[in-house]
């Protein structure tokens, strides 16, 4: 690989953890949503791990542009209107699904300007993120930019790394869907226990499994 390190700079919801699986396929030891980097100075993350993908990365690429030289940067993107529906999808059910952290709200406030969906400050954030990539990596070559709406696959990838193209389907992971009953319920649970908040959520994870396995039957 030509690069000594990849960071995926693109906003969440652009793509991103079908990113990070195609670069563990490519052997590129790659760690999605590292939010260690936003919520400590601790940075012994970037020893561990060749490619970096997701938030807060792109609040950081400049930052980690000088920290770690000859690295490749990915930009995901998709169109403006699909991307609005889909980040209002995650800060409403995506509360519900993952075990959210008020840091990740203090993330959003800062990089996006709400910490809930705001039709006005995210539609504003996207416009200007994108103009100051385009602006901070005009005339090099570092830099790969990959559509959601054009369509890419790994020959995209692996040319800008120098790696062999992988004969395979590329990846597709974490589409939008409805957070279940018992999800909702550990989100309430949390904000007054967070102990109860992680038991249901590994009720929720053992109920499910036990109903893929009945499917199977």
């Amino acid at each position: 690989m030509r690069f000594n390190k990849v960071f995926g700079i693109g906003l969440p919801r652009t793509g991103t953890t079908s990113l990070n699986l195609a670069l563990n396929e490519l052997d590129i030891t790659s760690v999605h949503f590292p939010f260690s980097l936003y919520e400590t100075d601790d940075l012994s993350i970037l020893n561990e791990y060749t490619g970096f993908v997701d938030t807060p990365i792109p609040m950081l690429y400049q930052k980690l542009d000088k920290l770690c030289p000859d690295s490749g940067f990915i930009l995901t993107t998709r169109p403006l209107e699909g991307w609005l529906n889909s980040m209002e999808w995650l800060l409403r059910e995506g509360r519900y699904i993952w075990e959210w952290k008020s840091s990740y709200d203090a993330f959003n406030q800062e990089f996006f300007g709400a910490s809930n969906f705001n039709f006005e400050l995210y539609q504003s954030r996207y416009h200007t993120f994108h103009a100051e990539v385009f602006d901070y990596f005009e005339n090099r070559e570092n830099l790969l930019v990959l559509d959601l709406n054009l369509g890419y696959g790994y020959d995209d990838i692996c040319n800008f790394l120098d790696v062999p193209v992988l004969q395979t389907e590329y990846p597709r992971g974490n589409e939008s869907r409805q957070a279940r009953w018992l999800q909702k319920l550990a989100y309430k649970s949390g904000k007054y226990n967070k102990y109860l908040e992680k038991l249901v959520r590994r009720c929720d994870y053992y109920y499910q499994r036990t109903q893929n396995k009945l499917r199977l039957l």
